[in-house]
């Protein structure tokens, strides 16, 4: 299947992990369409705004039907070997059901890259429909198949060249964009509880935080205020605040433990500098101070931030590390050849 039809459908926003896996499988020779569900069901929203924000909370299912509809006709046109189907989303299981009986012979693959927390019951219904579900995390696999799905592989996620690798930098960037330590992220608690400590011990360094909720969640903190630079960054600029900065912070999500989160591999991409909490997974491949710094408790996080302050040599050494490891093994293109030969292992 090195050469196969590829039908991609989930959310295509900016920074979307679907963009990023659409590019990986062009580079690993395929030819790809994409279908935009959530776009399909913006077009069949009644009322304008309100009904597209309340469809947003509470799913209206005949425009949903709509759109799948729309999937449906779009796989009957185009007769893909692969539709893959990412993450959370409204591809009903119906609507794959339905593909599948028009065309035997696709092969369907789940694309999940998230907590489990966040897997809903309409995806859940549709496990079993998939020749394979590839999930971010190790940890999950047995879930996956405690939850009906037949063949469950570990595909971590990768770094993507084309979004958010940096070529040039301007001054002008540099100076907008560039840290001596940057945390670029949505609001969590265990990141505020980080960036207190950082800020705490380091007063008068330059630290830029970037995301959303910062401003509501953290507006007691007058420091987090400070360094909150009042908007989350995408694509070009999300990979200029990577590289310009000295050290980036990877503050990952609790509940994604022991998995790598998307920022575990697009700070190398971008070529910047990585210092991490503690992530199991990934911790044979990348490293500690080979590709990537981590820290196992917060009292730690410091004395290695001001290791790496103190010490451009070493940063240079361990991001220049990093970021080959990333482009040889790690890629979007890696992980589409990686799906390719385990559905070939599947239907073998």
């Amino acid at each position: 299947m090195t050469k196969c039809r590829v039908l991609l459908a989930g959310t295509f926003a900016p920074g979307a992990l679907e963009r990023s896996y659409a590019a990986g499988f062009e580079d690993a020779g395929c030819n790809v369409q994409t279908f935009d569900i959530a776009g399909a069901i913006n077009r069949y929203c009644r009322l304008g705004r309100f009904g597209r924000m309340f469809n947003t909370f509470v799913p209206v299912e005949p425009w949903i039907r709509k759109a799948n509809r729309d999937l449906v006709l779009l796989a009957m046109k185009s007769t893909p070997d692969l539709i893959a189907v990412f993450g959370q989303n409204r591809v009903r299981s119906g609507a794959l059901a339905q593909i599948r009986s028009m065309l035997p012979n696709v092969r369907l693959v789940y694309v999940w890259p998230d907590t489990l927390v966040n897997l809903g019951e309409a995806s859940i219904s549709a496990l079993p429909l998939f020749d394979l579900i590839a999930t971010y995390s190790q940890s999950t696999v047995q879930q996956f198949e405690y939850l009906g799905a037949r063949h469950v592989a570990w595909v971590p996620l990768a770094g993507d060249p084309h979004m958010h690798g940096v070529s040039s930098i301007t001054d002008a960037e540099r100076h907008t964009f560039g840290a001596e330590i940057a945390f670029v992220g949505q609001w969590r608690p265990e990141r505020q509880a980080a960036m207190e400590v950082v800020l705490q011990a380091f007063p008068e360094r330059d630290v830029k935080i970037w995301g959303l909720d910062w401003g509501r969640r953290a507006r007691d903190h007058a420091a987090i205020q400070k360094a909150w630079q009042g908007r989350p960054l995408y694509e070009k600029e999300f990979a200029l605040a990577l590289a310009t900065s000295q050290i980036n912070l990877n503050i990952i999500d609790d509940t994604n433990y022991p998995a790598a989160n998307m920022r575990f591999f697009e700070i190398p991409t971008a070529g910047g500098l990585q210092v991490c909490s503690a992530c199991p997974e990934m911790e044979n491949s990348f490293r500690h101070e080979d590709t990537v710094f981590y820290y196992r408790s917060l009292a730690e996080l410091p004395a290695i931030l001001r290791q790496l302050l103190d010490d451009t040599k070493i940063c240079n050494q361990v991001k220049t590390a990093a970021s080959q490891l990333l482009l040889s093994q790690h890629t979007y293109k890696h992980r589409s050849e990686m799906i390719l030969r385990l559905l070939n292992d599947v239907i073998d």
